[in-house]
C-alpha cells in the first residue's frame, strides 16, 4: 500500500473530517476560481476538478453555474462528493469519477474541458515523472486556450526556510499530529500524521499514516508546465490576493495557458 492508499482510501474517512472542515473555505475558492474565468472570457465553463476530495469546490462552482466534473483516487470521497451535489441541488451540473491524477487522460475525453483546476498540495503525491505525466495528460482534454488553475500549493522555499518538525492541527472533530522530516537531496517532505478524534474532553487514538510529498519551488514547476504544453499566464501567492510569490509566501498559485 502506498502512502496515497492509506491516508485517502484506508484512513479515507478520518481524512474527510479534515476535509469537511474546509468547506467554507472551498466556496470562498469556488468564487476566486469562477471570477478568474470570467476575467479571461470563460463563462459557463466546463471545469475538471483533479483531485476533488469530497467536492468542496466542485460542488459550489457548480452552484455558480459551471459544469464540474470531478475526479479523485478515493472511491470515500467520490461518494461523499456525489452526496453532496445532491444535497445542493447541482447534481445535473456535476459528475464524479475514481482515478487517479496521471491518468486523467486514459479517463477523460481530449479537449473536452474548457478549465482544470487543482487546488490544495495534490502535485507532488508521486514522482515528477508522474507529475509530468499529469500536467501532459491535463493538458490534452483541456481545449486549447484553457487554462489551469493550480492554487494553494506548498511552496518549497517557505517550508525550508521555516522548517518545522512538529505540527499541530485542529479541526471540530479531530487533532493531527505530524511529525516532519525533509530530504534536501531529493526536495520531499516525510511526514508521519497521527488522527485522534474528539470524544468529549478526551482524545481517542484513531489512526496513523505516512505522507511523501515532493516540494517545488514556483520556477521548477513553471519549467514543469512549459514543457508539457501550457504558457505561464499568472503566478502569485494566492488567488485570493493575487501579490507576487516570494520566498516568504507559504504557498503559490499558478495560472496556465494551454498552447
Amino acid at each position: 500500500m502506498t502512502w496515497g492508499e492509506s491516508l485517502f482510501i484506508k484512513n479515507a474517512k478520518l481524512y474527510a473530517m479534515t476535509l469537511e472542515s474546509q468547506w467554507k473555505n472551498g466556496e470562498e475558492s469556488a468564487k476566486l476560481i469562477a471570477d478568474i474565468l470570467r476575467e479571461r472570457g470563460i463563462k459557463k465553463a466546463r471545469v475538471l476538478d483533479i483531485p476533488c476530495g469530497i467536492g468542496r469546490i466542485s460542488v459550489p462552482l457548480a452552484r455558480l453555474g459551471h459544469l464540474v466534473t470531478g475526479v479523485d483516487m478515493s472511491p470515500y470521497f467520490i461518494e461523499v462528493a456525489k452526496r453532496k451535489a445532491r444535497q445542493f441541488k447541482v447534481s445535473r451540473r456535476t459528475s464524479f469519477v475514481v482515478g487517479r491524477m496521471k491518468e486523467v487522460d486514459a479517463l477523460l475525453r481530449r479537449d473536452s474541458f474548457d478549465a482544470a483546476i487543482n487546488v490544495f498540495t495534490s502535485i507532488g503525491f508521486g514522482t515528477e515523472r508522474d507529475d509530468r505525466k499529469f500536467f501532459e495528460g491535463t493538458r490534452r482534454v483541456v481545449r486549447r486556450g484553457g487554462l489551469f488553475i493550480i492554487a494553494a500549493l506548498a511552496n518549497r522555499d517557505y517550508i525550508v526556510s521555516h522548517f518545522m518538525q512538529n505540527l499541530y492541527t485542529e479541526t471540530d472533530r479531530l487533532v493531527i499530529l505530524e511529525r516532519n522530516e525533509f530530504d534536501q537531496a531529493h526536495s520531499r517532505l516525510r511526514s508521519s500524521w497521527r488522527f485522534y478524534v474528539k470524544a468529549g474532553k478526551s482524545l481517542k487514538f484513531a489512526a496513523e499514516s505516512p505522507l511523501d510529498l515532493r516540494l517545488y519551488s514556483p520556477h521548477e514547476l513553471v519549467t514543469m508546465l512549459e514543457g508539457s504544453g501550457w504558457r505561464l499566464s499568472g503566478m502569485y501567492d494566492s488567488i485570493t490576493h493575487r501579490k507576487p510569490v516570494s520566498s516568504d509566501s507559504h504557498s503559490f498559485a499558478i495560472i496556465a495557458k494551454a498552447t
